[in-house]
């Protein structure tokens, strides 16, 4: 990440602490980092791009690049490690994402939106390791249905104030989800 896109999005941060996410214009961000419009848009389409980044580099790449080390029956295993990680990630940046998602709930789906799209990409690399039955449009729907279903449950957890530990949480999804995936990655067929 070069620097300004460090300055631009640790200026994002500062002033989502602040106001609220729809008060904050692209002026307010390039005032704050220093650096011009032309610097912003060089590095990203509008403000909306700069949080997909910083949920993507908080809570998705850093799985992702693990998640290429193993194997696919190491994968079904990791699930709920994984998943964990990402719940882990945004506990310990609870400020932002409380003052970033709070003001949200039930008025803006900006959050549900970055978060479906990062995870749902997320999910699709999951699926192409399990061979033929993470292929085509099936698994694409599945992938979207698990991503969408996952930023809905973040972004209550958020909202709620944060209820379920990491862990809890993450028990709590695969507990939900665990026999699609494990059926999935057995190749059985569901009924």
């Amino acid at each position: 990440m070069n620097d300004s896109c460090v300055a631009i999005e640790r200026a994002f941060r500062e002033l989502i602490q602040e106001k609220p996410y729809k008060s904050i214009t692209v002026s307010d961000i390039c005032d704050r980092s220093h650096f011009s419009r032309k610097s912003f848009y060089a590095n990203y389409d509008n403000k909306e791009d700069i949080v997909a980044h910083i949920f993507f580099n908080d809570a998705v790449k850093p799985l992702r690049d693990i998640n290429a080390l193993f194997s696919r029956s190491q994968n079904r295993e990791m699930y709920q490690v994984i998943y964990q990680k990402i719940y882990e990630r945004i506990y310990e940046d609870q400020s932002f994402y409380q003052s970033f998602v709070g003001p949200m709930k039930g008025k803006d789906d900006t959050f549900i939106r970055i978060a479906t799209s990062a995870i749902y990409d997320f999910n699709k690399n999951l699926l192409a390791n399990m061979g033929p039955q993470g292929e085509g449009r099936k698994a694409d729907y599945i992938a979207y249905f698990f991503a969408s279903s996952q930023a809905m449950l973040i972004q209550k957890w958020i909202c709620d104030g944060f209820p379920y530990t990491p862990e809890e949480l993450a028990d709590l999804y695969d507990e939900m989800t665990q026999a699609f995936w494990l059926s999935s990655y057995d190749g059985k067929k569901r009924s």
